[in-house]
């Protein structure tokens, strides 16, 4: 029912993408689980990574502190506060209640994969990485889902009403953040490319529908205030 009703509310465009995104992370999740061909970049890349030549004291650094800001406590708790700020921003609870059960829905659902989904390991991968790297990867990567989903619905809530270079300011800025969120997962060994994949995925399955529940009460909100009220009715029809 509640499924049924949230896709209700989506536009068709934006229905099927995010119907796609749940399918490509379905597909996803199965071939990681049964290690299909979806895992053969895994360990070419792990490998890559740790080479000498890409590791420096700065980006252990970087890496470092990233994961230390991408825990689900500390994720949860920027969700609340963004959300606090933005709906005392907007005077609306809406916005809060958004930015919260986007990010904490993506958290719970991480949760939930990452308690189904067993990545198995092969010789090749646990060379690639250290025995106890290999043995604690889990599928999807919660750091780059929660922080993704952070991200991105808070960009939506700035955004919204903004001109078409904020727009695409905003997601550039995510999509960056993702991205170095995900390297960092990637140089520590604490995750696959498969799974800081899956984690980008689930933060989009989760920031589409908070991103339509906002503008749809926008667009709402701007034909309400554009419709025609009683006394210009009658005006008009006096005239």
């Amino acid at each position: 029912m509640v499924i049924g009703a949230l896709f209700r509310r989506l536009r068709m465009p934006t229905a099927l993408g995010l119907a796609g995104l749940v399918l490509a992370l379905t597909w996803l999740a199965i071939g990681v689980h049964v290690h299909g061909w979806v895992t053969a970049f895994d360990a070419p890349t792990a490998s890559w990574i740790r080479s000498v030549g890409h590791r420096s004291h700065g980006l252990d650094e970087a890496s470092l502190i990233t994961a230390w800001l991408g825990t689900p406590v500390k994720v949860a708790a920027a969700g609340l506060i963004g959300g606090a700020l933005l709906a005392w921003r907007a005077r609306s609870l809406r916005p809060g209640a958004v930015v919260i059960g986007t990010v904490g829905g993506a958290v719970l659902a991480r949760t939930a994969i990452g308690a189904v989904i067993y990545r198995p390991v092969t010789e090749a991968e646990i060379q690639a990485v250290s025995q106890l790297s290999a043995e604690h990867h889990s599928f999807p990567s919660g750091h780059v889902a929660g922080i993704g989903a952070l991200l991105g619905i808070i960009a939506v809530c700035i955004a919204i009403g903004r001109s078409r270079i904020v727009q695409v300011l905003a997601t550039a800025l995510v999509g960056a953040g993702v991205v170095i969120v995900a390297f960092s997962r990637l140089y520590l060994d604490d995750h696959w490319l498969s799974d800081v994949i899956g984690g980008a995925l689930l933060a989009a399955v989760f920031v589409i529908p908070g991103t339509a529940t906002l503008t749809t009460r926008s667009d709402q909100s701007v034909r309400a205030r554009s419709a025609p009220g009683p006394a210009d009715v009658f005006t008009s029809t006096t005239s």
